[in-house]
């Protein structure tokens, strides 16, 4: 039975294998999977798959026990579906692409596969269907659509890592573009709107500034307008840039004008001095016509000057009189040339000998001088020196003809002359005391003489009571002021060396008052209240003087250390780190003694220098070795980048890191250029390395996403109702968190560079929001001042707070004397600082201060001589002198107006 069953038995189960292979080519496919189920030897196994051609079979052998059967059916369904000779792009049938992609084990014909799948949704049904996950991944690579990709997140979640991963970063990159686009509208936006804003206010010191930053966020955001944005920018730049180009030409006319007011300045300062020199050569001159005509050229161009410079009254002055004196000279000079021989003649006679007679020579002499006037400060030529001898002569001998008595009334007369001299020049000090003198030599003269004095003394002394009368009337008010003002001083709450000047202010005040009454009295009470307020100034003093003897000796004794530090400090082994920080402790020391004296600051500062001098030197040796040895690196670092093989790059470069770590202290900034170069090269090979980590791709991008997320946040900053110091605060934040961030270069650029543009917004908004914080605290000042003119309590406690360096004590002490004595009177003095702000300010003041305001320009001008004070000291001095001088309520509300006026 064994036999029958051996005959029995199918040819692919007999046990020659040359049988089973000729078996196989009448096996139907079923029997051909049973054989190769129980088939032993692989080569028949094998030829029993390439004979097989449904699908379905061919899909149940993928699933083979046996890893030959597997991978020979993958082979022989992809022949079937992809001959060698046939073309991918022939295959049209999205299944049939599918098989391929999963049968394949090249990447490259898996991609092109599925990259002829164009419908997403399918794409979508193999991402997540597919058994084979880099069919997977490739068919989730060609998804973009956003709801497409985050349904397949929401499926392959903790399901297929790779796909998952390739979705959330579709989706981040995706929102991120969103959000930049948004970002970058918003940034146009704001563009547009800063160009109109800067068109609209016009131009200010910081126009050109605001116009380049604008240039620049054009170019950066250019491919991004519209056409219309485009052109409506353009416009608002080019009327901006014509706005600038009027300015600039503002400026080159101001400039010129200043330059043909100069010219004219150099043209009348030359002109009175060739007017001078005129004058002085006019003596020696025997042409008196030339002199004129000499005069009438300088009188001519002189006034042709006026037009490009109105000279200063002191200048037109100085010329109007000494061109006075000039044309008298001529005139003078044209009389001797008329009458030189009527005057030789009278030169050529002699002296009679009778009174009678010396006097008809004396009346001549004088006659003869008042007729040839000549200018005292000009030397005098031979015929005046003759004219006024013969005349002296005369009254010698006249003098010695006259008696006693004549004497005596001519030192009356003489005395009588000089005190009505003392009285015209307004000398009452001097007047007061001839006229005791007058009285004395009165008694001395007999009755008939004296009685033709009388009349004239009692002229005189009437004048001099109303003098002295209106002298006390004058300068007692002012007298007793100074001593309330000095003795407010005293024990006030005031620093010394302020103290010390407003006592000198006002010393120098009180001599310019005339002494001549007698206020003993109140020189006392002044003298007693100076030297009381001053008590705190003499210690003050003292003070200063013994601390800048005690800061030049520390200063001397430094620089000795210093010294003795170089020259005794072994060099060789010098802790580098310690002698950089002495150098700077030193210095840091140094800058602290003071003050000193300025003879003494030169010297000690010399020798201080020298001896830091002498130490940066061993320093700055060190620094160049160093300096040399990170360059050494560097280029080490660049040589390790270029290297194609990356097995121990990673470890080399870790070297060099640690051996720049072990260089000693370089400057910083030569060290960071280094630094930045060696990172460069170091972050190369380690760029190269990272190409070959999907990881740690994927952790950059991650990290890019965080980036761009804080750069988000604070793009939102600029128009956030956050304060200024909680928007600085949460963006240094943001900046902080982003430094934080490792970044590729390109990604830290850019998003750097839109932090650097928030910035540049917060910067705009902070300037505007300082600009309208400065306006309010002027409008503060100016409400001050109202509430002083209006007794206002309401506008005093509600003006906000002063512009810097007003001090707010002042305007509480102004206020409570006004409180206690109310004072509303118009002042000379009230009037004056009327006049001093609108000349700063640039306002007319009224018809009858002209004059007034001419003296004071011209004041202003010499006190300004020398000095640089600008208009804002002066403005605050102004207003500091306001608050102690009297004012009526006119005057209140003008000087006001001023101010205001000179705020802009």
């Amino acid at each position: 039975m064994s036999l029958f069953k051996k005959f029995l038995k199918p040819k692919w189960q007999h046990s020659n294998p040359d049988v089973r292979r000729q078996a196989l080519a009448e096996m139907a496919a079923e029997q051909l999977i049973s054989f190769i189920d129980t088939e032993p030897d692989e080569a028949l196994r094998k030829a029993a798959v390439v004979r097989i051609r449904d699908e379905a079979l061919l899909e149940s052998l993928l699933g083979h026990n046996l890893p030959d059967v597997r991978d020979t059916t993958r082979e022989h369904w992809l022949n079937l579906l992809l001959p060698s000779s046939a073309d991918l792009n022939s295959i049209t049938h999205s299944a049939t692409l599918v098989r391929i992609a999963g049968l394949t084990k090249d990447q490259q014909l898996r991609l092109d596969a599925i990259a002829r799948i164009s419908d997403q949704n399918e794409r979508l049904v193999i991402a997540r269907e597919h058994p084979v996950a880099k069919v997977r991944l490739a068919a989730a690579e060609g998804i973009d659509q956003h709801a497409l990709l985050q349904q397949l997140l929401e499926f392959a979640q903790a399901k297929d890592k790779a796909v998952y991963r390739l979705c959330k970063e579709r989706l981040a990159a995706a929102k991120a573009n969103q959000e930049a686009i948004a970002a970058r509208k918003q940034q146009i936006t704001y563009l547009l709107e800063q160009a109109a804003y800067l068109n609209r206010v016009g131009y200010g010191p910081d126009f050109n500034g605001r116009l380049q930053v604008i240039q620049r966020q054009q170019q950066a955001l250019n491919d991004s307008l519209t056409d219309e944005q485009r052109h409506t920018l353009e416009s608002a730049l080019l009327d901006a840039s014509r706005i600038l180009e009027q300015h600039a030409a503002e400026e080159q006319r101001q400039a010129e004008e200043q330059q043909r007011q100069a010219e004219a300045l150099a043209a009348q300062q030359q002109l009175v001095s060739e007017l001078n020199d005129a004058l002085a050569a006019a003596p020696s001159s025997t042409d008196p016509e030339a002199l004129k005509q000499q005069l009438q050229a300088i009188d001519e161009r002189w006034r042709a000057t006026q037009t490009d410079h109105k000279a200063d009254a002191d200048a037109l002055r100085s010329f109007e009189n000494t061109m006075q004196q000039a044309l008298a000279l001529q005139a003078t000079l044209e009389q001797v040339s008329a009458k030189q021989q009527e005057l030789s003649q009278w030169l050529e006679k002699d002296l009679p000998a009778d009174m009678r007679g010396l006097q008809q020579v004396i009346q001549s002499g004088k006659k003869w001088q008042a007729q040839l006037k000549w200018p005292s400060q000009l030397e005098a030529p031979e015929w005046l020196a003759a004219l006024s001898g013969k005349r002296q002569i005369a009254e010698i001998r006249l003098t010695e003809l006259e008696n006693q008595q004549t004497a005596r009334m001519d030192t009356l007369q003489r005395q009588l002359d000089k005190l009505e001299q003392h009285i015209d020049n307004g000398h009452l000090k001097d007047a007061g005391k001839l006229y005791g003198q007058v009285h004395q030599s009165l008694r001395q003269v007999d009755g008939k003489a004296a009685y033709n004095f009388q009349n004239r003394i009692k002229s005189l002394a009437a004048r001099l009571n109303e003098m002295r009368d209106w002298q006390g009337f004058v300068t007692t008010p002012k007298k007793e002021a100074l001593c309330e003002s000095m003795e407010a001083l005293i024990d006030a709450d005031i620093s010394p060396d302020v103290l010390a000047d407003k006592i000198q202010v006002l010393q120098d005040e009180w001599k310019t008052l005339n002494s001549s009454q007698p206020d003993k009295a109140l020189w006392d009470r002044f003298q007693a209240a100076g030297d009381k307020a001053f008590e705190p100034c003499r210690a003050w003093f003292a003070d200063v003087a013994r601390q800048r003897e005690v800061n030049v000796e520390r200063r001397n004794q430094l620089i000795e250390e210093l010294r003795h530090y170089e020259a005794n400090l072994d060099w060789d082994q010098a802790d580098w780190k310690v002698v950089q920080k002495t150098l700077e402790t030193a210095r840091e020391v140094f800058r602290g003694y003071s003050p000193v004296d300025r003879a003494a600051h030169k010297h000690t500062q010399e020798h201080f220098r020298a001896a830091c001098d002498a130490i940066y030197s061993h320093l700055k040796a060190e620094y160049d070795r160093n300096l040399a040895a990170k360059a050494a690196l560097v280029e080490a670092a660049a040589d390790l980048a270029e290297e194609e093989d990356l097995t121990d790059v990673v470890e080399r470069v870790k070297e060099l890191q640690q051996q720049w770590k072990e260089i000693g202290i370089t400057p910083r900034a030569p060290d960071q250029k280094y630094w930045r170069q060696f990172r460069s090269q170091c972050d190369a090979v380690f760029a190269r390395l990272d190409e070959q980590r999907n990881e740690r791709k994927a952790e950059l991008n991650n990290r890019v996403i965080e980036a761009e997320e804080l750069v988000n946040q604070a793009a939102a900053l600029p128009a956030s109702t956050l304060s200024a110091a909680d928007v600085l605060e949460q963006f240094q934040q943001y900046e902080q968190q982003f430094a934080a961030i490792e970044l590729p270069r390109s990604a830290h650029q850019r998003l750097r560079k839109q932090l650097a543009d928030i910035a540049a917004q917060l910067d705009d908004r902070q300037v505007a929001q300082s600009q309208a914080e400065e306006r309010q605290r002027w409008q503060g000042l100016l409400d001050r001042l109202q509430a002083l003119a209006d007794h206002n309590e309401s506008l005093w406690h509600d003006a906000d707070q002063l512009p810097d360096g007003y001090p707010l004590a002042a305007f509480e002490q102004r206020w409570q004397q006004d409180q206690d004595t109310p004072v509303a009177i118009d002042t000379d003095a009230a009037r004056d600082l009327c006049i001093r702000m609108e000349v700063i300010s640039g306002l007319e003041s009224p018809a009858a201060d002209q004059g007034r305001r001419m003296q004071l320009q011209v004041q202003r001008l010499a006190q300004a001589m020398g000095q640089s004070i600008g208009h804002s000291d002066e403005r605050l001095a102004l207003v500091l002198e306001w608050l102690a001088t009297p004012a009526g309520t006119a005057q209140q509300q003008r000087f006001i107006q001023a101010l205001k006026a000179s705020i802009g």
